[in-house]
Parts: C-alpha cells; sequence; structure tokens
C-alpha cells in the first residue's frame, strides 16, 4: 500500500478560506487520524485526496505520483481510494450484496468473479447472513460494517474514514471501532481517520494530528514560531514543510 502525502494544499469555498496550505504525511500502512471539531476542514482535506474536490493551490502524492497539483489531476475512479462518508450514502433501492457488486461492476468485474469478491468480503464484515436485506431493515451497525465494506471491496490503496461513527450510541461505537480495528490489521492499509473523538484514536491510531494546529490561517505568531504539527502524545505528529515540487521521501 502506497504513502500519502499533502503538501501544502490550499481550499476555500467562495470568499471562505478552509485550508490554509496544510501539510500531512501518512506513511504506508498508517493509520492517522485526524482530530477536529466541526468545521475544521477534515470533511474537505478527505475529499480532496479521494478527488471529489480540486485543491485551489498546493500538490497531494499518492505514493509516487501525483493526483493533484499544477496541471494534474487524477480522477477519483482512478485513485484506488475508498471512503466512508459521515452519512454512510446506503442506496435504499438496493440490497447488501447489490452494494458491494455495484462497484465491482463498475470496475469490469465479470459477474461471476464480483459474486464470490462480494461474498468473501459478507464474510469478513459477518454480514453474510444479511445479504439480501436493504439498508432499511440493518441495524446502525450493521449499516456501518456495509459501508465499510463497500469501501474495501474493490481492493483500495487507500481508506478514508470520514466520522463514520458519529451518529452511534456510546456501545454501539465502541464495538465499531473494535471492527474497524479488526479490519485494520487484516487489511493493512493506509488509512486517515477522520474523528472528533479523542477515545477512538487511542484504540485505531498509529499517530494523531490535531486539525486546528495543523491548519492553522497564517498570522504573525505563527510565522515567528514555524509550522507546527498538532500532536497528541508521544507517538503522534504531523508532516510539515515539504516541498510541493518534489517527489514524496521514499520510505
Amino acid at each position: 500500500m502506497p504513502s500519502v502525502q499533502c503538501v501544502e494544499v490550499a481550499k476555500r469555498f467562495g470568499a471562505t478560506p478552509v485550508l490554509h496550505g496544510l501539510s500531512l504525511r501518512a506513511e504506508t500502512g498508517e493509520l492517522v487520524a485526524i482530530l477536529g471539531p466541526s468545521g475544521s476542514g477534515k470533511t474537505t482535506l478527505l475529499r480532496l485526496i479521494a478527488g471529489l474536490d480540486r485543491p485551489d493551490s498546493g500538490v497531494i502524492w499518492i505514493g509516487d505520483r501525483v493526483v493533484s497539483g499544477p496541471g494534474a489531476f487524477v480522477a477519483p475512479q482512478k485513485r484506488r481510494v475508498g471512503m466512508v462518508f459521515q452519512d454512510l450514502a446506503l442506496w435504499p433501492h438496493m440490497s447488501v450484496r447489490k452494494h458491494l457488486e455495484f462497484v465491482l461492476k463498475g470496475q469490469g468485474m465479470p459477474r461471476r468473479e464480483r459474486l464470490e469478491r462480494a461474498r468473501q468480503m459478507l464474510d469478513l464484515v459477518r454480514l453474510a447472513d444479511r445479504a439480501d436485506a436493504y439498508p432499511h431493515q440493518l441495524s446502525g451497525g450493521q449499516k456501518q460494517r456495509v459501508a465499510i465494506a463497500r469501501a474495501l471491496v474493490a481492493e483500495p490503496e487507500i481508506l478514508l474514514l470520514d466520522e463514520p461513527l458519529a451518529n452511534l450510541d456510546l456501545e454501539l461505537r465502541a464495538r465499531m471501532v473494535d471492527e474497524i480495528a479488526r479490519l485494520k490489521k487484516w487489511f493493512k492499509i493506509t488509512t486517515f481517520h477522520v474523528t472528533h473523538d479523542r477515545r477512538e484514536t487511542e484504540r485505531l491510531a498509529d499517530r494523531v494530528v490535531l486539525m486546528e494546529e495543523l491548519n492553522a490561517a497564517p498570522a504573525a505568531d505563527h510565522e515567528a514560531s514555524g509550522a507546527k504539527a498538532g500532536q497528541v502524545g508521544p507517538h503522534c505528529s504531523a508532516a510539515g514543510g515539504l516541498s510541493p515540487t518534489g517527489p514524496p521521501p521514499r520510505t
């Protein structure tokens, strides 16, 4: 699985700046938790990595390939990125199995292979017995697992989790954290996990960054002290001060 690197990435919507020249790196197979309040730019960052939006400036690398940057843009379907949205975005007219088959069909996979891949994934997320159920027939935790399975079934190189547990009660959230930890260990996939819950980061993250520090707006005191990455605990940091033109460092 490749690394991901964002270098001096900026994004505004209209007159409102959202990202202020942010730099961040996730190493191969690392789960980086992005911790911060609503409105701090966490979802915008994930959408830029996925290719659902374009940065106004800066460069995004996946492995040794520029996927967003001056004169370069790789379409979302060619980035091999899976994403779980906060609202899950399940399709009400599709069964659990069809959610997975639809993704694989879009990649041109033959029907027999689609069925087998979907079956394997449903076994892995413990939903084989709910393959023919529709979203309205599922519990909250089952819906979460469908969304995660759909993001993983095409074997992406990068996984983006946009507060997928935010709408669950505390007990169910704790169970789903354990489920994500199990899948993380299985897939060893480079992952960004957006959350505002520190408890999730303690169980899941290899490294944690604070969005409000990572994405601090330019100011005299920041210029005097230099760009600093947010940290939570001794194992947590974020990359900064990277060249926007050179390739990411090899690891």
